[in-house]
């Protein structure tokens, strides 16, 4: 049986990534307040621990380890390398299609300027982690691995960007949880059309890549970050 008690939806999340899906699920935020314990992020989210707790069991003992495979122990050159790859290239992918599909089939004004909101957020986001955070840490590690003198930043600290980032990951994620509740966790009204289900079925998959994406690098890779720099600083 899968512990959880006494831990974190962040330590659960990163010991076994299957255990999202439960998380997802139920409601239970473990990217933007992943420190939160578990009994307390469930009954925040209105959900019983022991009913969590048992659904976690299930869907571990049915998996056979399949996709849970943790990025834990990999290099922080490798994880960047993984976010950039499946969730950066994905946002953008998906928001270049997401936009035509909401101008053309959604009747709420207000989602469609939530939508744009996240767009408008995530696109300077992303650029300032690709050009400043990740070039950053990149670099102190492959400093680091090969036992170079690591360069001081012109920001002072990793933390200071983290800082910034980690804010504007909470405001993503409070837009993201806006769009769910006036769509009604996007339910479908009778007779919905082929695109107005695409625009939902999609939008949903947008909001589930988002909080696996926001979980990495506030859960692992900005911790992971603060601890390498330290040590190369000493």
């Amino acid at each position: 049986m899968f512990v959880v008690q006494g831990k974190t939806v962040r330590e659960i999340a990163l010991e076994s990534p299957l255990t999202t899906r439960v998380f997802e699920e139920y409601k239970i935020d473990y990217c933007c307040h992943g420190d939160t314990p578990f009994d307390e992020a469930c009954r925040s989210a209105g959900a019983l621990p022991e009913e969590v707790n048992g659904k976690i069991n299930d869907v571990l003992g049915s998996s056979n380890g399949i996709e849970d495979e943790s990025l834990s122990d990999i290099s922080l050159s490798d994880l960047i390398d993984h976010i950039l790859d499946k969730h950066h290239v994905y946002t953008r992918e998906e928001i270049a299609h997401l936009t035509p599909l909401m101008a053309k089939v959604a009747t709420r004004h207000e989602l469609k300027d939530l939508f744009e909101a996240v767009c408008n957020d995530l696109e300077p986001h992303m650029q300032k982690e690709e050009r400043v955070l990740f070039p950053y840490i990149l670099d102190l590690d492959h400093r680091h691995s090969s036992n170079q003198t690591p360069v001081f930043p012109p920001f002072g600290t990793v933390k200071h960007p983290i800082r910034m980032m980690a804010a504007e990951h909470e405001e993503v994620g409070d837009l993201l949880s806006e769009m769910r509740q006036i769509t009604n966790d996007y339910k479908l009204p009778n007779g919905a059309c082929p695109s107005f289900t695409a625009l939902y079925h999609r939008l949903a998959e947008f909001e589930r890549d988002l909080h696996q994406h926001i979980h990495l690098e506030n859960n692992l890779l900005f911790p992971r970050a603060i601890d390498l720099e330290r040590k190369a600083f000493g």
